[in-house]
C-alpha cells in the first residue's frame, strides 16, 4: 500500500461528500474515485472533491479503481451490502452507522472483514467529540466511582424521505438513537443483559415516533435512554451517576459538568469548557478551504477518519469496531422485539 492511502467513496450524496472533505483535512489520504447508482451524482462529487474517477456502481469502482480503502455512506439499507462488496474486494472499510439493519447482518459483515483481514470501522462520530473524549477519560479515572445509572437521549425533529421508511432503516432509533446507544454501551463498558422498551409509533406508519428504553447491564448498572422525532429541534445528553458523583455531557455543547468525591480537583461542582485538541490535523490549503462546505462536524469527522487511517497504517483494530456496532444492533433488535411483545427481552 502507498504511504498515502487511496480512497474510494460509495454513496456520493451529501454525507459522503462531507466525510471525504474531512478525510482531505487529515493529510493522510487521497480521494481517487466516487461511485453512486446515479452516475451524474458520482461525477459531481468527484469534481467537488478533486477525485479523478467516477463510476455508476460500487462493483465497477471496486473492480477498476486503484484504491486501498472505501468510505460507505449510502442510505441505511445499502450500508451492509455495499460494505460486504468492498470487504470481498479486499478493501479496508469505513462504513456509516448503523452498519446494518439487524445484528445478524452486522455479524455477517464483521465476520467477513475478519476473514478478509481488512479493517472495518463504523461511523459513531459522537465518540470523537472533544467533550465526549474528556467525559470518557474522567470516567476511566473513576470520577463517578461505581457506576449506578446512565440517563441519556438523542432527540431530533421530524424525518422525511427514506429516513421515514422502516424498510430503508428509517426512524429515530437507527438515525440518532444508534448514536446515543453506542455512547451508552461505550461508557458502560460491560455486557448488556436485558432490554425493555416503550415505543410510540407514528400514526399509520411502521416507523417509531419515539422510544424510551431501559437497559440492564452486568453488575447492576441501569441505563435509561430516549430517542425521538417529537422535538421541534435537536437535543442530546448523557448523564453518568455513581457512588462518587456524576459527569454530564450534552450534544453540540462544549461543556462538561463534573462533581466527584474521588477526584479532588472536582470536589465542588465544576463546568469545564472543552476546546478541540490543537495540532490534530494537517493544515488546509487556502484553495481547498475556499471550496469546503464549512459543516460544523468536519473536524469531528476528520478526527474519526484520522483514527481509521492510523488503524490501517499501524495494522491494528480501529477505535470503533464492527463488533461495537453489532452490540448496538443487538439492543435495537431487542427494542423492537420488546415493543412487539410488551415485555423485557434478555440478551
Amino acid at each position: 500500500m502507498a504511504d498515502t492511502i487511496r480512497f474510494g467513496l460509495i454513496g456520493s450524496g451529501s454525507q459522503g461528500r462531507y466525510l471525504c472533505e474531512a478525510l482531505g483535512m487529515t493529510g493522510l489520504a487521497n480521494m481517487v474515485a466516487c461511485a453512486d447508482i446515479d452516475l451524474d451524482r458520482a461525477r459531481s462529487a468527484a469534481d467537488f472533491l478533486g477525485a479523478p474517477e467516477a463510476y455508476g456502481s460500487a462493483e465497477e469502482m471496486l473492480a477498476q479503481a486503484d484504491i486501498d480503502a472505501v468510505i460507505v455512506a449510502t442510505i441505511h439499507d445499502q450500508l451492509q451490502p455495499c460494505a460486504m462488496q468492498a470487504v470481498a474486494a479486499g478493501k479496508h472499510v469505513m462504513v456509516e452507522k448503523p452498519m446494518a439493519l439487524s445484528a445478524a447482518a452486522g455479524r455477517e459483515l464483521a465476520d467477513a472483514a475478519r476473514a478478509a483481514g481488512v479493517n472495518l470501522m463504523v461511523g459513531y462520530t459522537l465518540r470523537f467529540l472533544p467533550e465526549r473524549v474528556l467525559m470518557k477519560q474522567l470516567l476511566d479515572r473513576g470520577a463517578v466511582g461505581e457506576m449506578a445509572h446512565i440517563v441519556a437521549g438523542q432527540l431530533i425533529g421530524g424525518l422525511s424521505g427514506w429516513l421515514d421508511e422502516r424498510a430503508h432503516g428509517g426512524g429515530p432509533l437507527m438515525y440518532v438513537g444508534s448514536h446515543v446507544l453506542d455512547t451508552v454501551l461505550w461508557v458502560a463498558d460491560r455486557p448488556a443483559t436485558r432490554v425493555y422498551a416503550a415505543v410510540n409509533w407514528k400514526d399509520g406508519s411502521d416507523v417509531e415516533a419515539s422510544a424510551d428504553v431501559t437497559i440492564h447491564f452486568e453488575g447492576g448498572l441501569t441505563a435509561l435512554v430516549s430517542t425521538s422525532t417529537r422535538m421541534g429541534g435537536r437535543y442530546g445528553w448523557i448523564d453518568v451517576i455513581g457512588s462518587a458523583g456524576r459527569v454530564r455531557a450534552q450534544w453540540e455543547s462544549p461543556d462538561i459538568y463534573v462533581e466527584s468525591s474521588a477526584l479532588p480537583e472536582y470536589s465542588r461542582p465544576t463546568t469545564i469548557e472543552v476546546s478541540a485538541p490543537a495540532g490534530l490535523l494537517a493544515p488546509i490549503e487556502p484553495e481547498a478551504a475556499g471550496r469546503m462546505s464549512g459543516h460544523k462536524y468536519l473536524h469531528t469527522w476528520a478526527s474519526e477518519l484520522t483514527e481509521f487511517c492510523a488503524s490501517i497504517t499501524e495494522s491494528r483494530p480501529p477505535a470503533v469496531t464492527a463488533d461495537d456496532a453489532v452490540r448496538v444492533l443487538d439492543v435495537i433488535d431487542a427494542i423492537y422485539a420488546s415493543a412487539d411483545t410488551g415485555g423485557p427481552v434478555d440478551l
